[in-house]
């Protein structure tokens, strides 16, 4: 019987394509289409080495250039800062033309680095094939929306993630920085957590009625919102960055280090508690589950075990306040309404969608609203919305390519190339799943920074795959070489 059981699993259709080679993306990658699209990206690149090398010596001689060389040889260190720089700027002070501004330095400084580094190129092959058709579906609703203006306002967030996942995977070419980028993510982390702890502690948050039922929740308390300006995002954006610490803490090689970052790790647990997010706790207690399936599975019942005993330690508010979740309140009975609204709409828009952006939707949704309902900025649903935003083609490439991540993610754990490398996939891919677990009960993409975080997510996992696929075809020309 066990051997029945064994040949069945090892023979399973899906199985297979999880281990097998990835043709799809192989074929991809040999495909005219690419080669053709890699040429005209690249183009620009090879005019600016044309202009370098003509007038090389010119260049040398300016101090400033130096400077800029200097910094596009160490892309990683800027890409970490200004990540940063999104994370840990207050919400009242945050603007989203900024990440438009850090978006356009960043790409002046990579065509720095395409002119002066003869061996840098955008890296088109890299970037995942669901990836393009996503962003192509996106450019599409928003030239066919019913508000284009708007539409084509709010397609520059989906650029300026674009263009860091092309700066990424294209620039950062060894595990060690990528290491160190996961490192300044995790320290963007630690930075909102002690803002956080200073609003809790210093300023003191007042109980807010319109985020807390406190008919259900009396003793929850204020709840602590940190540079994101509303707790629940600022839940988001730490279940996408926590799994970072896990991989660093294994990565460690120094006791000391890992109980560093272990101990820079506690204040951002406590403050993920005092968001009071019901979401947010058990999303990352899921993520904190696809982490550990990846990287052991062998520990799944163990972290399950775990899970209970810590349940019976949480203090009453907390515990109570998760238990709401089976109870309902006011804001579940809210997002019951949107959805009893937006089902209609999505029947007569399904196939195209109204336009990019939640304010085409929103503007839409007035006429299908149900009795009751006030203004409703979004339908409090990621998939729901997607589909209402930009039709079918968005939702299904959407889904093609979380599948594709998922992919890549079960062939690091089976071909175990470089397990540090694998980590940082994992971490990525734990913090997506956490925060599309979240998507189901919120449109957790409305504040663009965390819609920004999840790409970088996303570009990541890419980047370990770039990686680590350079590296198994160094190890085979090496041994062909032998």
């Amino acid at each position: 019987m066990k051997g029945f059981v064994k040949n069945t699993i090892e023979s399973s259709l899906i199985l297979s394509y999880f281990r097998g080679p990835d043709k799809s993306q192989q074929s991809w990658a040999e495909s005219s289409v690419l080669r053709i699209i890699h040429l005209i990206v690249n183009f620009p690149g090879k005019l600016l080495k044309s202009a370098y090398n003509k007038w090389e010596n010119v260049f040398e001689h300016s101090l400033a250039f130096r400077l800029l060389k200097y910094l596009t040889d160490n892309m990683h260190l800027i890409i970490g800062l200004i990540l940063i720089v999104i994370m840990a700027v207050p919400y009242h002070i945050w603007r989203n033309e900024y990440g438009a501004m850090l978006a356009a330095g960043l790409t002046a400084l990579f065509f720095i680095r395409l002119m002066t580094n003869r061996e840098s190129a955008v890296e088109t092959p890299a970037i995942d094939y669901s990836i393009l058709l996503f962003f192509v579906s996106l450019a599409v609703a928003a030239s066919t929306s019913l508000f284009p203006r708007e539409s084509l306002k709010y397609l520059v967030h989906y650029i300026i993630a674009f263009v860091f996942i092309m700066v990424i995977v294209s620039t950062i070419d060894s595990a060690d920085k990528l290491a160190l980028l996961i490192k300044f993510i995790a320290i963007g982390t630690f930075i909102t957590a002690l803002y956080g702890i200073y609003q809790w502690k210093v300023v003191g948050v007042a109980v807010d009625p319109s985020t807390t039922d406190l008919t259900l929740n009396p003793d929850l308390g204020g709840r602590v919102s940190s540079t994101m300006g509303n707790p629940n995002v600022y839940g988001e954006m730490l279940v996408l960055t926590i799994p970072f610490f896990g991989a660093i803490i294994l990565n460690e090689k120094s006791w000391l280090k890992k109980a560093a970052w272990l101990a820079m790790l506690a204040p951002v647990i406590l403050i993920l508690f005092k968001t009071g997010s019901r979401g947010a706790w058990v999303a990352l207690a899921g993520a904190v589950v696809v982490f550990v399936f990846f990287w052991d599975i062998k520990f799944i019942p163990v972290m399950i075990i775990l899970g209970f005993i810590a349940l019976q330690f949480l203090p009453a508010p907390i515990y109570n306040r998760i238990l709401t979740i089976f109870s309902g309140d006011k804001s579940t009975d809210y997002r019951g309404k949107i959805l009893t609204s937006a089902i209609p709409m999505l029947k007569d828009y399904w196939l195209t969608g109204v336009g990019l952006g939640p304010g085409v939707v929103s503007a839409i949704f007035e006429r299908y609203k149900i009795f009751g309902l006030t203004k409703a900025a979004h339908t409090h649903i990621l998939y729901l919305q997607l589909w209402l935003e930009a039709g079918i083609a968005a939702i299904l490439t959407f889904l093609l390519l979380i599948f594709r991540m998922v992919r890549n993610a079960f062939e690091a754990m089976v071909k175990k190339r470089d397990p540090a490398a694998n980590n940082m996939l994992f971490a990525s891919l734990a913090g997506i799943a956490g925060l599309l677990a979240m998507g189901f009960a919120d449109h957790v993409w409305f504040f663009t920074r965390i819609m920004f975080l999840f790409w970088i997510n996303i570009a990541i996992i890419l980047a370990v795959v770039r990686i680590t696929g350079k590296n198994e075809d160094k190890g085979g020309a090496d041994g062909n070489a032998a």
